[in-house]
This record gives structure tokens, C-alpha cells and sequence, in this order.
């Protein structure tokens, strides 16, 4: 970027004021383990947690131009002995979308990788949380398998995608070329060690991208509000159910449904297919 958006700056309990917007917006914390605040003193509680919180490191994420607060990220589980940690982040949803969580995150990075000498760096993304999956991504983050049911939100049990970078892989957001670009991929080859599940973005395309996926059992029932969804089958008998009927697509089947229509995938083996959906595509359903 020619002009740097952000600068990141130790959290501390004056920033209580700003914060509070950010983690009591329901879409916010929706992919976070925090729960919603409602008061200024919940949010300073918070603050005061992160502070004292051991091998724990938090800054607040600030717009370069007015130094006003959009967010927060850092470390946890700081493992100085092993040169490790985890990174966690959040984003006002009124700055979504415009460069600044990816400056942010490159930020971060730097003060992990260069300043603290660290040598693994961790994230954990929720399974339908694609647009943090694509973030992590473009900034070289590898996708190392997902952590069933490794998280509970409002009742409901989450998968969780588990993403690493080490110090040797990273490189800024200005060399990253976009995932899948100028690149050949052998689509069945990506998925001879993936036996019963996997389900990662291989490529994008202008605000699409285009997710591979082993399948081997059933999915729960859901729709995407505003994104329309398409399913190519490569291997084995995939199953999508609607509310009247049942598809199923053999290798070389295409199968699009329009956004808002309730429906789940399954199979009863081994199926692998690529989907086609936009890169920022919500989910709801149970």
C-alpha cells in the first residue's frame, strides 16, 4: 500500500469509550469467543483482563490519518521457550471490507516475527468465517486442519479452521500474490491426504473464490442470505438436499442454488467437489 492506513498502539483502560461500540456490535463478536458487552464498565473489566492476562500482548488497531480506535489485535499464549504464539483480532464492521484489518494484520506480523523473534505464528478462524479465512490467507497463513466443534456460540457447537505462518514463509501483503493465481492446480492431487473431510479456498476469482471440499457424512441445514452457490462434483456422489426434493450429482454434475434457498450436502462416502460462492458469504441455519 502507498499510504500507510494503520498504526497499532498498547490497549489501555482509556480507550474503554471507543471500544464499546466495537464489542457490543453483535456482528463483530459473532466471530469471536467474547460475549456482547453492554456497559463502559464491562468494556474496562475487559481491558484490565487483557492487561493482566499472562503471556497475553493486545493492541488497539487505529487509523493513521486521526489515530481514532477501529479495532483491536495481539498475542496469545506467548510461548517464549518454543518462540510461538496464537494471534486474535477484531474490526469495527463499519471499516470491513477496506484494507485495514490486512495492514493491520501485516503490522502484527512484523511485531511478532521481527520485535519479539517469535518463530510460529497460530490463528483460528471459524469454519464459515470466510472473509477472515481469505485475510489469513493472503498473508500467507497455511491452512494445517480443522478442530471439530472447537468452539460454542449462542448454544451451538463451531468448527474451527486451524492456520499457521512461520518466520521463514512471511512476506508482506506488497510481494503476496492472489491464492491460485498463475498457478496450476491438480485439484484431486490436493486432496489424496484429506480422507473424510476437508474444505479450503484454492482460488479466487474478482470477489469470488473457489472452495475444495472432501465430504463424507452429512451437513446441517442452511442458506446464504445474498449469495447464490454452485457445486461441481469431481469424485464420488454428492447429495444436496432442498425442503421438496433431493439432487444428486455424479462426477461432472453442476448444480447452482440461488441465495436464500434452505438446503444441506451430504454423502454417504468419500465425495470431493469445488463450490463457487463469493468471498464474503454469510450463513444461517442450524
Amino acid at each position: 500500500m502507498s499510504q500507510k492506513l494503520v498504526l497499532l498502539k498498547p490497549i489501555s483502560e482509556e480507550d474503554a469509550h471507543a471500544l464499546l461500540p466495537i464489542w457490543s456490535d453483535a456482528a463483530v463478536t459473532k466471530w469471536t469467543r467474547y460475549p456482547i458487552l453492554q456497559s463502559l464498565s464491562e468494556a474496562r473489566t475487559r481491558i484490565k483482563q487483557l492487561e493482566q492476562t499472562k503471556h497475553t500482548s493486545r493492541y488497539t488497531i487505529r487509523q493513521h490519518d486521526d489515530l481514532s480506535i477501529i479495532g483491536t489485535c495481539g498475542f496469545k499464549r506467548l510461548n517464549f521457550l518454543h518462540e510461538t504464539g496464537e494471534i486474535e483480532f477484531e474490526l469495527s464492521s463499519t471499516f470491513w471490507r477496506q484494507g485495514f484489518m490486512t495492514a493491520a494484520l501485516q503490522e502484527l506480523l512484523h511485531i511478532g516475527f521481527d520485535r519479539l523473534q517469535l518463530n510460529r505464528l497460530e490463528v483460528k478462524v471459524n469454519a464459515d468465517n470466510i472473509a477472515s479465512q481469505r485475510l489469513v490467507r493472503r498473508a500467507g497463513f497455511r491452512q494445517e486442519g480443522t478442530i471439530r466443534q472447537g468452539r460454542k456460540w449462542d448454544g451451538k457447537f463451531q468448527d474451527v479452521l486451524l492456520f499457521s505462518l512461520l518466520h521463514s514463509e512471511f512476506r508482506s501483503t506488497s510481494s503476496a500474490e492472489q491464492i491460485g493465481q498463475l498457478e496450476l492446480l491438480r485439484l484431486l492431487d490436493l486432496t489424496n491426504n484429506s480422507a473424510s473431510y476437508a474444505n479450503k479456498i484454492v482460488s479466487e476469482v474478482n470477489d469470488h473464490v473457489v472452495r475444495l471440499a472432501v465430504i463424507d457424512g452429512d451437513y446441517h441445514w442452511h442458506k446464504h442470505d445474498d449469495c447464490d452457490e454452485a457445486f461441481f462434483v469431481l469424485e464420488g456422489k454428492l447429495y444436496i438436499d432442498l425442503e421438496e426434493k433431493t439432487i444428486s450429482l455424479q462426477p461432472g454434475d453442476l448444480f447452482t442454488i440461488p441465495a436464500g434457498v434452505i438446503h444441506r450436502t451430504r454423502s454417504k462416502q468419500r465425495t470431493v467437489n469445488i463450490c463457487f460462492e463469493k468471498a464474503v458469504n454469510e450463513i444461517s441455519g442450524s
